[in-house]
């Protein structure tokens, strides 16, 4: 088998050099690279990963310690590691004990401790265990199970037990069940199980029977059986255990018994509960990027004052106790059809059956909806009606009804709503007209295999003398597309660089105002006058007219995701509402490829659309229902996951949604940088429709090569200036 030497040797160059080219350093000229590769592809040569590793010396190693991965709170956990952890700077190692204390210790004996940087653990907690962890150099995460005390090399991570304790037995006491099984472990070594303990103390201060019957996951079957024949006096199980809940809904349905008490789950899950048991959720896909965000403090050794983190129960799914119900009601919302009206369409059956008030959806493509809305009045009108957020300061106060007529108060709705330039997509002259409804923002994807490629990136750095990274401004961003242009690159793996939005004078204004804001602070001057013709504008037009080269033009957001899944584009600027089609599979020819980023310049523009209720609907009372439905977590969360998007911020800390889509935090981000229009205060008869057409028009004409960029930027001077 051919060694580096052989290689060296073959290709002239040094030991080193050969080293470098194998590490993926980009110390080594795009030429030699391409020398070795030829190279070994012709000698054969095959490296050893675990030479390889043993070379390198650094600890860098994540090993995982989990009782089981059968069970989904522990296996979101993993996977929230896996998936958060940088896979270019660690190895991850997982390891299940079955809670056998014999089989953690002889695990931990297992471990390569010289590659080991951090252990992470759901610990029995034995003496023995408990032994053999303090004697490892390395820092040991506890998650759930804690020691009696920490060391100084020990950090803890849970949830509130306090908080999920009592909020457990009070909805007991609700449900008037005054009889409570504990279905599970109640202690680990010498630690008793904190939630055990914080249910056993609620319990006992609500004057409740509470008695435990012990479970392990080797014999949960068996124990489950033993329970089930004895459960006719309790009134509900509860565990902690998704492998003890499907073994006591096997234990029923085997011992037919369909009036078993009902089983209540403190955990995790990917899936709703079975008919037959209901969840208590605690968020461990979160826990698992709390860990993850703590590890390059521990490597770099500082110190941490702080050793528990506990965060708060996600806790029962929402009951929407704040939507009347209202049966045989109907209510008719006039939208856009788009990815977030489809996910909508998918919930809406849900609200009827908690309201009884059925929603008849008219999705109409974008510029069929706001033809329609001229036709708005007394004879024709819609309840709710769904305007994209550019036309709001124009048309708001004439189709919709103020919220304080209603009365709706926002602030009664989840507090949690985007923050930022949204805010001033609800209210005209102080007074509240409409909440975001399906909000967007533009984002920058990459693609992650070829900014991270070592020879393209060594390549770049020779061609512009800069770092191949995500780019900040459009000075970098044109570098950047022009290297991954084919007719200006030859070795590029894609067709274009970049792509840019070109149907609509609306759409091709949107596409091009962040290059302008990011030169210019707003529209006006400094007496507060609508100002087109000015020095940025033209250095912008000329910078996007630049960017043209090395773009492939599309009309609309969703063929710019068609292009970039398909491998024709290195990066794309598109609005985040139309970047879920990146996730199939079978279209997608980018899946797990796939960066996100602020755009370049860091100004980017707000998009989607507002919702209100119609000035002329007789239905205001089951409008607002469909408020208090729409604005929950919970439909937040699954408006995500089906695609669409939501106004709610929490659906962007989800990690079953970030885990799917990559670009979330990105979104959540340029939510808080983002705009659309002016900056208060407006002037008088500003319309940012009318601003993006005249914008829009006057670049169509740039990029098109009828008028050069100071022609176009007076065109649109006067375009605007035209009453």
């Amino acid at each position: 088998m051919p060694t580096i030497n052989d290689i060296a040797r073959e290709a002239g160059v040094s030991h080193g050099t050969v080293s470098n080219v194998l590490n993926k350093t980009g110390k080594v000229s795009i030429e030699k690279i391409r020398l070795v590769e030829q190279t070994i592809k012709r000698l054969g040569y095959v490296p050893n990963v675990q030479a390889k590793k043993l070379r390198q010396g650094a600890a860098s190693s994540v090993a995982v310690i989990l009782p089981s991965l059968k069970e989904e709170k522990y296996l979101n956990l993993f996977s929230s590691i896996q998936l958060n952890l940088p896979a270019d700077q660690r190895d991850l190692f997982v390891y299940q004990t079955e809670d056998i204390a014999a089989e953690e210790e002889s695990i931990i004996d297992s471990l390569r401790l010289s590659s080991l940087a951090v252990l992470v653990v759901v610990s029995c907690l034995s003496p023995g265990c408990l032994e053999k962890y303090r004697e490892l150099p390395c820092p040991i995460l506890y998650v759930d199970r804690r020691p009696t005390h920490l060391e100084k090399n020990e950090w803890f991570f849970s949830f509130d037990a306090a908080a999920a304790g009592q909020e457990i037995i009070r909805r007991c006491v609700e449900n008037g069940q005054r009889s409570i099984v504990y279905f599970g472990p109640e202690s680990h070594g010498s630690s008793v199980d904190l939630l055990f303990d914080q249910l056993q103390q609620a319990a006992f201060r609500e004057k409740l029977r509470f008695r435990s019957v012990s479970a392990d996951y080797k014999l949960a079957l068996n124990q489950a059986f033993d329970l089930a024949r004895n459960s006719g006096t309790c009134d509900v199980i509860l565990t902690q255990s998704s492998v003890c809940t499907a073994a006591l809904l096997s234990a029923f349905r085997i011992l037919q018994m369909p009036n078993h008490p009902p089983i209540l789950t403190v955990g995790d899950s990917v899936s709703p509960a079975p008919d037959a048991a209901s969840l208590y959720q605690l968020d461990y896909g979160t826990l698992g990027v709390k860990i993850v965000k703590l590890l390059p403090s521990l490597s770099a050794g500082a110190k941490q004052s702080v050793r528990e983190f506990l965060s708060p129960p996600k806790g029962f799914p929402a009951q929407f106790r704040n939507v009347r119900r209202m049966p045989g009601e109907e209510i008719t919302m006039l939208t856009l059809d788009n990815p977030s009206s489809q996910a909508l369409r998918d919930l809406l059956p849900e609200f009827e059956q908690y309201s009884g008030i059925r929603v008849k959806m008219i999705e109409v493509p974008y510029n069929d909806l706001h033809a329609q809305l001229s036709l708005i009045g007394s004879n024709f009108t819609y309840d709710l009606i769904r305007i994209d957020v550019a036309k709001f300061d124009s048309i708001g106060r004439r189709i919709f009804l103020p919220f304080d007529q209603v009365p709706i108060r926002p602030e009664e709705l989840p507090p949690r709503l985007i923050k930022g330039s949204y805010d001033s997509y609800s209210h005209l002259n102080n007074r509240f007209y409409a909440l975001p409804l399906d909000p967007s923002v533009q984002i920058f994807l990459y693609r992650t295999d070829l900014f991270q490629d070592a020879k393209l990136r060594r390549s770049y750095y020779e061609q512009y003398h800069e770092r191949l990274t995500i780019p900040t401004t459009y000075e970098q961003y044109l570098h950047i597309a022009k290297f991954f242009t084919r007719q200006y690159n030859p070795d590029s793996p894609t067709l274009y660089g970049a792509t840019l939005t070109c149907g609509s004078a609306s759409f091709i204004a949107s596409d091009f105002l962040p290059y302008y804001l990011a030169r210019a602070e707003d529209f006006c001057d400094a007496n507060g006058r609508i100002r087109l013709d000015t020095p940025e504008m033209i250095a912008a037009m000329q910078q996007y007219h630049e960017m043209e080269q090395y773009a492939s033009k599309q009309q609309w957001w969703s063929d710019n995701i068609k292009q970039f899944a398909e491998g024709t584009t290195a990066t794309t600027v598109v609005y985040s509402n139309y970047a879920a089609a990146l996730i199939n599979s079978r279209r997608s020819n980018v899946v797990g490829k796939v960066g996100a980023a602020v755009i370049p310049g860091h100004k980017p523009l707000l998009g989607g659309g507002i919702v209100g209720i119609s000035r002329y609907s007789k239905k205001t009372a089951a409008c607002k229902q469909f408020f208090n439905w729409y604005y929950s977590t919970e439909v937040a969360s699954l408006l995500v996951r089906l695609g669409g998007t939501s106004p709610i911020v929490d659906a962007y800390d989800d990690f079953q949604n970030y885990s799917v889509f990559p670009w979330m935090t990105a979104a959540k981000k340029s939510f808080g940088l983002g705009r659309r229009g002016l900056k208060e205060p407006i002037p008088r008869g500003f319309s940012i429709q009318k601003y993006e057409f005249a914008v829009g028009c006057a670049v169509r004409n740039v990029i098109e090569g009828l008028m050069d960029a100071e022609e176009a930027s007076k065109m649109a001077q006067a375009m605007y200036d035209t009453p």
